[in-house]
């Protein structure tokens, strides 16, 4: 039940990444909408029912942006990797690892970017833009998370209510 409810809510972000966030390209400077939710159900759920939630996810946002097939993928799932026993070994206040996990996800996702360009082009090309739309999304990781967080636990604890008749999922 939990894997339904993952993939409607991956489902609702991408549609938000697809069509509102466009509309608005300087503000947002494509601030990536599944890395939040990727690393919430990386370091806060259990790992059942989260691979495949991930797998599709980042296959229909790869369908659904045009770029390089399998980038979004692989970003995914090296976030999987990275950061599935981070609340073993850091013990953070839970708002402050979730923010330092996401600020290192979009640095992990730009690298990987820059990666696949330099392997077509065979160029690396620094632009000012480039700059300014990864500080962007640094400036929306840092002011976004703390809200995303709250909001992520607050409707996944509630949903978990709904399900389980308040039995919280297994960590």
């Amino acid at each position: 039940m939990h894997f339904l409810v993952y993939f409607i809510f991956s489902v609702l972000l991408l549609c938000m990444q697809t069509t509102l966030l466009p509309a608005f390209p300087r503000l947002f400077a494509q601030y990536d909408l599944m890395i939040p939710f990727v690393v919430y159900l990386t370091l806060f759920r259990s790992s059942i029912g989260i691979l495949p939630v991930i797998l599709i996810a980042g296959c229909l946002m790869d369908l659904l942006s045009g770029g390089f097939i399998g980038i979004y993928v692989s970003v995914y799932i090296l976030i999987l990797i990275c950061f599935r026993h981070a609340t073993v070994y850091f013990h953070f206040k839970n708002s402050t690892l979730f923010q330092m996990v996401i600020i290192l996800s979009v640095l992990i996702e730009n690298i990987i970017f820059a990666l696949v360009i330099f392997f077509q082009t065979s160029t690396l090309q620094f632009s000012l833009y480039s700059v300014s739309v990864l500080m962007t999304q640094f400036l929306w990781a840092l002011v976004s998370s703390p809200i995303i967080y709250y909001m992520f636990d607050y409707v996944f604890n509630e949903i978990d209510k709904m399900i389980t008749g308040g039995l919280r999922e297994k960590v």
